[in-house]
């Protein structure tokens, strides 16, 4: 066990010092006490009397019913529950804060840990309050810092709270946690997943990698899985449209981009209320663009052409060769997408250039004063994976690209990963290039669906939202229109895990506004990659249910 690792578990009951997290897992489940699904009311300040690391602090408070006002300074309603609040020492300079919510009754037997957007920083304080609600126990950690999810000036010169941010944060606190909630129900979880979109998602493909045996069930949502060279995409973007020989593409254009984008798809592609399901069957070429003569929002200069290709394409080697993903310019008129994370004119706008910049400045350089304009392309690209923070590369501590999920496969747990093609912050096709060599390793799709599955979303922007129907139980926000597993991604991620019943479709929900409560808009099918939703019968191409799930 590394010495880090070995300080989280230094108080904890000797039995689980000196073995592995499976084994750690199985000793909590022998000391189960049957039915015992609601804790003493004394419970919460008891826990107080119990042992975890010498170099952790925690505090455990029990909060009445009603309305909770958090520390982001919003008002939550919940149920009783016992927070526990705590900190862990990973190092010298490292204090991971963490809060475990135990509902004080009816609890479910799940035990849900949940991801952070960004550079993270913070306690997601509502999905915590949404675990609440549906009685789960839920857990987040702030992963070692604080701040705001688009600051990174926390990571230079701290290589410890870099390994936290990394993936240290997430094993610390999920054995921390349950070992927490052993204690307060008399009973390990039943279930222990682990849920986040963004960097959550990233968070969540690390806790598949590097700790399979200690998840049943994980949800990956938009994963930044490939951070660094994610982040050193968008720093090449962001330089290429910044030139000022003339390569920024106004948002007045967009327009034009997503209509030629979309008059590029072939019929397969089943284009409906200008949103292709299928985006793979759209061939766009940015030059049938090119301005033929005076410049108009219609047309692109030979610049914006170029601009165009890089966004869409991604960052290219001096040899034509793509060093990563682009975005897919059908969607690029999109409402708060391209125009906020591309395009976005404003260099104090939290986008694509705030991410480049904080990275650069902060991860790679070490200089605050680092701007887009110092990118220096295939250089400066190579430095996001190769600069050297606490010894090691910035790959191996940021990225969760191992295509090795044998051992979550052999552990039987599952995992469900999901992304929108609209995505302007996340490289779709980033997502289905990982599943397709997952795929690979295991030996084929066939092999790969046995535990783990991938939904690509039409329409869908980053993590939810977008113009087509994208709420699926993803998120608090995003609640599928029915509480089951058809139309929630997280039942049908607890129906695989609990009564092995694999999700074959899931059904997304458009609401007015975006809100549940001003009415039903369309539906969507959405299948598991590589097949995809195919008109099967006459009908509203607007409801899922005249829709099948064929192969490509």
């Amino acid at each position: 066990m590394p010495a880090h690792e070995q300080r989280i578990a230094a108080r904890l009951p000797k039995e689980v010092t000196t073995v592995s997290p499976a084994i750690f897992i199985a000793l909590l489940w022998s000391a189960t006490v049957a039915g015992a699904q609601a804790a003493p009311p004394d419970r919460c300040a008891a826990l107080l009397e119990k042992r975890l690391p010498t170099d952790a602090t925690f505090s455990a408070t029990a909060v009445a019913a009603g309305t909770f006002e958090a520390p982001d300074g919003a008002r939550y309603e919940v149920p009783a529950f016992c927070r526990v609040r705590g900190e862990l020492k990973g190092g010298a300079d490292s204090q991971v804060a963490f809060e475990l919510w135990l509902p004080a009754s009816g609890w479910s037997g799940r035990y849900y840990q949940l991801g952070n957007g960004g550079f993270a920083g913070n306690i997601p304080y509502a999905a915590l309050a949404a675990e609440l609600r549906v009685r789960n126990a839920g857990a987040a950690t702030d992963t070692g810092h604080h701040g705001d999810g688009f600051d990174a000036s926390w990571a230079y010169g701290h290589p410890e709270r870099v390994v936290d941010y990394g993936y240290r944060s997430v094993r610390s606190t999920a054995l921390a946690t349950q070992a927490l909630l052993q204690f307060y129900y008399g009973m390990a979880a039943r279930h222990r997943y682990f849920a986040g979109c963004s960097n959550g998602g990233r968070q969540a493909l690390m806790a598949a990698q590097r700790y399979p045996q200690l998840w049943d069930g994980i949800l990956a949502g938009a994963p930044a899985y490939d951070w660094t060279r994610q982040l050193a995409t968008f720093a090449s973007i962001q330089h290429t449209l910044r030139d000022a020989r003339g390569s920024w593409i106004d948002s007045a254009q967009l327009p034009a981009i997503e209509r030629a984008a979309i008059a590029s798809c072939k019929p397969r592609a089943q284009v409906v209320d200008g949103i292709p399901r299928d985006p793979l069957a759209c061939h766009f070429n940015p030059r049938v663009l090119s301005c033929k003569g005076a410049r108009t929002a219609d047309c692109l200069t030979s610049r914006q052409v170029a601009a165009l290709e890089a966004i869409q394409s991604g960052p290219r080697a001096a040899d034509g060769r793509a060093r990563y993903f682009g975005f897919e310019p059908t969607t690029a008129a999109v409402a708060d997408n391209w125009q906020r994370w591309i395009v976005n004119p404003d260099p104090r706008a939290n986008s694509q250039l705030t991410f480049a910049e904080q990275f650069y400045r902060h991860f790679v350089f070490g200089r605050a004063d680092w701007t887009i304009q110092s990118f220096a392309g295939g250089r400066d690209f190579a430095l996001a994976s190769e600069s050297s923070t606490a010894g090691e590369a910035l790959t191996r501590l940021l990225d969760a690209t191992d295509t090795d999920l044998g051992e979550l496969d052999r552990h039987g747990a599952k995992l469900l990963m999901y992304f929108g093609w609209a995505d302007a912050v996340i490289a779709p096709r980033a997502g289905v290039d990982y599943y397709r060599r997952v795929s690979r390793r295991l030996g084929g799709f066939a092999t790969a669906q046995r535990f783990f599955r991938l939904f690509m979303v039409p329409g869908m922007t980053h993590c939810q939202g977008g113009p087509a129907p994208n709420a699926f139980g993803q998120s608090p926000v995003s609640p599928g229109l029915s509480d089951d597993a058809r139309h929630d991604i997280r039942r049908a991620l607890e129906a695989w895990v609990e009564g092995d019943i694999a999700p074959n479709s899931l059904v997304a929900a458009k609401y007015v506004r975006d809100d549940p409560r001003q009415g039903l808009v369309a539906t969507q099918l959405l299948c598991p990659f590589p097949q995809h939703a195919s008109l099967g019968r006459a009908g509203d191409p607007r409801q899922a249910d005249n829709y099948v799930c064929v192969e490509p």
